[in-house]
């Protein structure tokens, strides 16, 4: 039940990331006016009811699913699955069977994590079906564990059929038998039993009914749940499977089966695009016009005699900010000529960089003098100049209302890295430094996975404060305390494998600690050593578990695609009361890292390098990003540790998420929400949280970044 209720809220959370905005907005419609897609089955996977098909959901697609199976062998599965190309899919799931019997007669409830990939590698044609291969729990500790070919035709626009064959745990006894074998620390992808051993047919159909939202679904399982049978009590009476499901116009499923000839089961789902979004975008003040100057006769020229007038640069810079403040954008600094303004743009509202220049630019030509034909917008991050911008103003003004305005802006523009020294005569905005800036805010923290509580949430209050004293130099920091929760009371042990030092392990340690605590208090230095090579040093208390020194160097040329970087850190373990106190371990930790961002939304990156425990070896990520700011990845880490020391899961891996809350209202804003569900905190390949990392702080105010969102450069 623990884990029922687990799923459920999750379940429920994430439906309503989706519609309250669209309430707030009015816009309850929006959720339910996308086609259904195809349907999903048990395992969250687009499928019959236990069985899959070969269909695959629209690119970008996410799905939520929750099942409930009652009985002896109580199962439930909450899967989150992912469309991350138009023929590849992945799924990441978390089951609990109850009256789970181990060897020695002792019951429980047993967790499993696992991980799927599906890929269609024939499309349905006139008289072809399509056909898709898939790997099931390929990464877990085997429990439902098996491969699959399958064909799936569309027969009428009412009437699907599907036919398989099936391996491993879908192809009953056998294939229950080599699971078995797998069961134990798992996380280890064993493709040495993939489409092994004994294979077993599948099949079934999808009716869609005349009663709008309605289909029928039956099939015969090749799936005879022999692991439930011989360790949960499941009765499997027959192979037949059928079901009903009514679909919320494409967003919300329920289904209800009758499995096995012994259960009923029912199921929740919930479908969504990242790229729709529930309320619709540009909700947000509209930017004021160009303002046009006056057309010069031949041989005339603007005057310039403005430049002569006493504080003539306070007063534009006043008049830009003036400009500047309803679109919640900040001139941070100033340099005026007789042709040319040069402000350096700090962007907190807009997650699209290339509408914070449009509004910029507009702002630029109606408070500065007529003779300046030129704006030269540097975007700046975490106090840096990243990307400058320059403009024809006489560009800006022929194209406002121009049908391919973006386009041709972008082709007569000039988009460059920023230069690492500030022009001779840049003056900063009054009271800019120092400046003192502080918050108070809701914390919540997470831990996902522990088998005496699934999820486990804290809800707190954070307050903070950063003194900026000059450009790039700051001290910041933040005070947490917790004020309720569940994750102060883990009791899963430390890792106690010899000679693994316990760097991660003991963070049930640190999350009992509820009186208020120093969450992180550090130095930071940001500077650029020439304009495509950028810089960091930090020192102090990093995060609840670390303090020390960190130094970081990242090489980012303008328009290429591809940046490296290297750091390292000298850290020392702190207390568990997580004030100024330290602990014994000390270790010296760096990496190597290669970043590529590709023009399809796909980023990747590799960090090479040596960890906290002391071990070495690299991390992969790889990243699907979208314009709007969602963005869904993976990751794992491979070290020399051996998966007997690292202990269950074998190796380090986990699933990031970031919901953007513009998405959701419609209006301009740079805030969201980030989650990573890793199966396991363990001690291996575990690094340091350190603040202000250069690659992720500039990368939304490169060039790559502005040149592919200039369509949004007049919103």
């Amino acid at each position: 039940m623990r884990t029922l209720t687990a799923a459920i809220w999750a379940w429920a959370a994430t439906t309503m990331l989706w519609v309250v905005p669209s309430l707030a907005q009015g816009q309850a419609a929006p959720l339910y006016e996308n086609p259904p897609g195809p349907a999903l089955n048990l395992y969250g996977a687009t499928g019959l009811i236990d069985m899959p098909t070969a269909e695959h959901q629209e690119p970008d697609t996410i799905n939520t699913t929750v099942s409930y199976m009652g009985g002896p062998a109580t199962t439930v599965r909450t899967t989150v699955t992912f469309q991350i190309t138009d023929r590849l899919s992945g799924s990441f799931r978390y089951s609990s069977i109850d009256n789970y019997n181990l060897p020695g007669n002792s019951t429980l409830t047993r967790f499993d994590r696992s991980f799927d990939l599906r890929y269609r590698v024939l499309d349905e044609g006139h008289r072809l079906p399509a056909i898709t291969v898939g790997l099931q729990d390929f990464a877990g500790t085997g429990i439902f564990a098996g491969e699959y070919i399958v064909a799936t035709k569309k027969i009428t626009p009412e009437l699907n059929l599907t036919a398989g064959l099936g391996w491993g745990r879908l192809a009953g006894d056998s294939g229950a038998a080599r699971n078995r074998r797998d069961i134990g620390r798992g996380g280890v992808p064993r493709a040495g039993h993939w489409f092994r051993g004994a294979v077993r047919p599948f099949g079934g159909l999808e009716w869609i009914t005349p009663i709008s939202g309605l289909s029928f679904k039956a099939e015969y399982s090749s799936d005879t749940f022999a692991v439930e049978r011989e360790r949960g009590g499941f009765r499997h009476r027959s192979p037949i499977n059928t079901g009903l499901e009514w679909n919320r116009g494409g967003a919300v499923t329920y289904g209800l089966y009758h499995l096995h000839g012994s259960s009923l089961v029912f199921r929740a789902s919930l479908s969504f695009n990242p790229r729709r979004a529930p309320a619709p975008s540009g909700l947000e003040k509209a930017p004021t016009p160009v303002f046009a100057r006056p057309r010069l006769q031949p041989g005339w020229r603007f005057d310039t005699g403005w430049k002569n007038r006493p504080g003539i640069n306070a007063m534009v810079r006043k008049d830009i900010q003036d400009h500047l403040k309803p679109m919640k954008l900040q001139i941070t600094a100033l340099k005026i000529t007789e042709d040319t303004a040069t402000v350096y743009l700090r962007n907190p509202t807009y997650r699209i960089p290339a509408q914070a220049v449009g509004r910029a630019a507009r702002a630029l030509s109606r408070a500065t003098p007529a003779s300046v034909n030129f704006f030269r917008i540097i975007l700046t991050a975490r106090g840096l100049p990243v990307t400058s911008v320059t403009i024809r103003r006489s560009d800006l003004e022929s194209l406002e209302y121009d049908p391919d305005g973006a386009e041709n802006l972008l082709a007569r523009a000039r988009i460059t890295d920023a230069p690492a020294r500030p022009p001779d005569g840049l003056e900063y905005a009054d009271g800019r430094f120092p400046r003192l800036r502080w918050f108070v805010t809701s914390s919540l923290r997470t831990s996902y996975f522990d088998p005496d509580a699934p999820v486990r949430v804290e809800l707190g209050i954070r307050a903070g404060a950063a003194y900026h004293i000059a450009p790039g130099l700051s001290v910041s920091g933040s005070i947490l305390k917790p004020l309720a929760g569940n994750l102060d009371n883990i009791t899963r042990g430390a890792n106690t494998s010899p000679g693994v030092p316990q760097v991660r392990s003991l963070s049930a340690r640190y999350f009992a600690e509820q009186g208020p605590i120093l969450e992180r208090l550090t130095g930071d230095y940001l500077f650029k050593l020439r304009p495509d090579i950028y810089g960091r040093v930090s020192g102090g208390l990093f995060e609840t578990q670390y303090g020390g020194v960190s130094a970081e160097i990242l090489w980012n040329p303008a328009n290429t695609g591809f940046a490296l970087g290297a750091e390292l850190n000298y850290v020392q373990q702190r207390d568990f009361e997580q004030r100024f106190g330290f602990r014994d371990y000390r270790v010296l930790t760096g990496h190597v890292s290669g970043y590529w961002d590709w023009d399809n939304g796909f980023a990747g990156q590799v960090d090479v390098g040596r960890y906290l425990a002391g071990d070495a070896g690299a991390t992969f990520t790889l990243n699907r990003r979208f314009r709007n700011g969602w963005k869904v990845g993976a990751f794992f880490t491979l070290t020399d540790m051996r998966a007997e020391d690292f202990g269950e899961g074998s190796f380090d891996k986990g699933i990031t998420l970031t919901l953007p809350l513009s998405w959701g209202i419609g209006t301009a804003s740079r805030t969201g929400y980030t989650t990573v569900l890793r199966p396991l905190t363990r001690d291996g390949g575990a690094r340091v949280a350190v603040k202000n990392r250069l690659y992720p702080a500039i990368r939304e105010a490169d060039s790559r970044a502005i040149t592919r969102t200039w369509g949004r450069v007049w919103r």
